[in-house]
């Protein structure tokens, strides 16, 4: 359904493979994969790619057993919360001698790396979330794919294979998206390949041989712990990137990489005109950043160049930020989701990439926040609205004993506003870098001020969104449990309380409802982030509100209506940013 809504909206064709096969063969798909799988996925692949070769613009829709799609195609990954319970509701079995839950959990573990090695982005649709509202959002990420090829911040990113079997789907995705080419690494290719990509000769191992079997390649790459390989005698020159990858952030370490500038002027002059640095510390606390941000400043500001790409997960938004403000390089692994220690994939980068660089940056702090919808939501807005300086929204994973080193450098770095999730809604009310107008218990913005942040709580405009959008579908104000005591507690009772809505009774996660489960009231607030078991001895009442970003468990039974925190959320985000002074396209898709 969503594949061909997705078409309509954008005036293309559609195909769906399962149609086709019937079409064909006169049986159903569900029928030929209970006779022959195996027979099944390879005609399933041969029409795949039959359909693929047409150059012709079209949106195809594969069945969830497509593991295998050819290179060079924009796909996105369709992922709709609460699967396993259609599947193993309406699914035919296929493997009996599995039981109903092993058999799900054999397709989460043999079919999703194929997803995410194949996939450019993933469409996570959550519990509650409308079919309108999913294809709007599917048409936003396809005309992102679109949109991004041969961006600035593309065309100097290096694509990185998983591994070697992720070469040519690496090729075709440098290809497709006008990126600066592929990364070939010696420890992952030996005996190197020459892709007809632009591609960039790495160094990893004690190869002194490496570079003359690359002559093929558009850049070189040399760790610094290898340089005494480095012989390029003989070489046409190309551009010459020294990498460091330490494992702390020494000063030592980083002096040594920028004194060899002058080492190559002074033994390879003609390479020097063409040399990066690349600055890859493993960088274990904020502390750390911070001096690592001094370091870097200092070097650009006596007229040095550094790309810098702190490692660790923690530290995966910098690249962006870095890639706006300062840095010559990029690298990007192939696929979506994150995957082991490689640089990011494609998806983490799209929301940022297309449209104007972004000059100024916002953010959402917490932990967790990589299930935050805020850098696809506040990206899209800003995109099409029409502010004057491009903007751009980052998610930056903090715990509370990092508030203040953080909150001390972000402002440094171009930093003007930030949104604050659990569990830090109530901490940052005490941070030595927070000041508010009024006494708050807790806030979720941030706004920097005369170079300070002010704090604000604009959840209070998104409960009373979501109690009106539950009024509306004829919910009347009644008797509230609110289950869980975070920081959003007390703006969600201050709106509860504006709209008539009480008495408010707030549970302890910890504590478990107790007697309060025989109870009957009109609104349940799931504010816990639980992970559903909180629903077995829940009472009964007229509306239950999760307000959770995904992973949301199967409503209780108990309840005769229930609804996602979307709704919530987008009246928080539109409020913060009319504090950031950020305008919204009110007509947006989106909202």
């Amino acid at each position: 359904m969503l594949g061909t809504m997705l078409a309509e909206m954008r005036g293309l064709p559609f195909v769906d493979v399962d149609a086709v096969i019937e079409s064909r063969t006169g049986r159903s798909a569900a029928a030929l994969v209970t006779d022959d799988e195996p027979a099944f996925r390879l005609l399933e692949q041969r029409i795949v790619e039959e359909l693929t070769a047409d150059p012709t613009p079209r949106i195809i829709a594969t069945g969830g057993g497509c593991t295998t799609w050819p290179a060079g195609i924009r796909t996105i990954w369709i992922f709709r919360e609460g699967w396993e319970e259609t599947a193993l509701r309406d699914r035919q079995r296929l493997r009996p001698s599995l039981t109903p839950e092993g058999e799900i959990e054999w397709m989460r573990t043999t079919r999703e790396e194929g997803y995410r090695r194949a996939a450019h982005l993933c469409l996570h649709i959550e519990r509650g979330c409308t079919v309108e509202e999913a294809a709007r959002r599917l048409g936003l990420l396809a005309d992102w794919l679109v949109d991004a090829a041969g961006s600035p911040g593309l065309a100097k990113s290096w694509l990185v294979p998983r591994d070697a079997t992720d070469l040519t789907r690496a090729i075709a995705d440098a290809r497709m998206f006008g990126m600066a080419g592929v990364e070939i690494r010696s420890d992952v290719f030996p005996d190197p390949p020459s892709p007809d990509v632009p591609w960039l000769a790495s160094l990893r191992t004690d190869d002194p041989g490496f570079f003359r079997k690359c002559d093929a390649a558009a850049a070189f790459d040399c760790d610094v712990t290898l340089l005494r390989c480095l012989d390029l005698e003989g070489l046409h020159v190309r551009p010459l990137i020294l990498s460091a990858h330490p494992d702390d952030v020494f000063k030592e370490y980083f002096d040594f990489l920028t004194s060899l500038p002058a080492w190559i002027a002074e033994t390879r002059p003609p390479w020097y005109d063409g040399l990066r640095l690349k600055w890859a510390p493993r960088v274990k606390s904020w502390v750390e950043l911070r001096y690592a941000n001094q370091l870097y400043k200092v070097f650009e500001k006596n007229g040095g160049r550094v790309s810098f790409f702190p490692v660790g997960k923690t530290w995966k938004w910098m690249r962006i930020q870095r890639l706006f403000n300062g840095n010559e390089l990029n690298y990007i692994s192939t696929g979506c989701l994150e995957h082991s220690h490689r640089p990011p994939s494609l998806d983490y980068f799209l929301p940022h990439v297309i449209g104007d660089h972004a000059r100024d940056f916002f953010g959402v702090i917490g932990d967790p926040v990589e299930d935050s919808f805020g850098d696809v939501f506040h990206r899209a807005l800003a995109l099409a609205s029409v502010d004057d300086v491009p903007a751009t929204y980052l998610k930056i994973p903090l715990r509370a004993s990092e508030l203040d080193n953080c909150l001390h450098l972000l402002p440094q770095i171009g930093f003007k506003g930030l949104s604050v999730t659990s569990p830090l809604k109530r901490a940052v009310v005490d941070s030595n870098f927070v000041g508010s107008e009024k006494p708050l218990e807790a806030g979720n913005t941030l706004v920097l001020t005369k170079g300070s942040f002010l704090l604000y709580d604009t959840d209070e405009c998104g409960m009373i969104a979501a109690l009106e959008a539950m009024e509306s579908d004829g919910i009347a104000p009644g008797a509230v449990l609110l289950f869980g005591n975070g920081g959003v507690t007390p703006a969600v009772t201050r709106a509860l309380l504006a709209r008539g809505w009480g008495p408010v009774t707030s549970v302890r996660a910890r504590d478990g409802w107790g007697e309060l489960s025989a109870h009957n009231v009109a609104l349940i607030i799931d504010a816990s982030g639980g992970d559903g078991s909180e629903h077995l001895e829940a009472p009964a009442c007229r509306a239950w509100l999760d307000l959770r970003y995904r992973n949301l468990p199967a409503p209780p039974r108990q309840a005769e209506r229930s609804y996602n925190g979307m709704r919530f959320y987008k009246a928080q985000a539109v409020a913060q940013r009319a504090l950031w002074g950020l305008s919204t396209a009110r007509t947006h898709p989106l909202l």
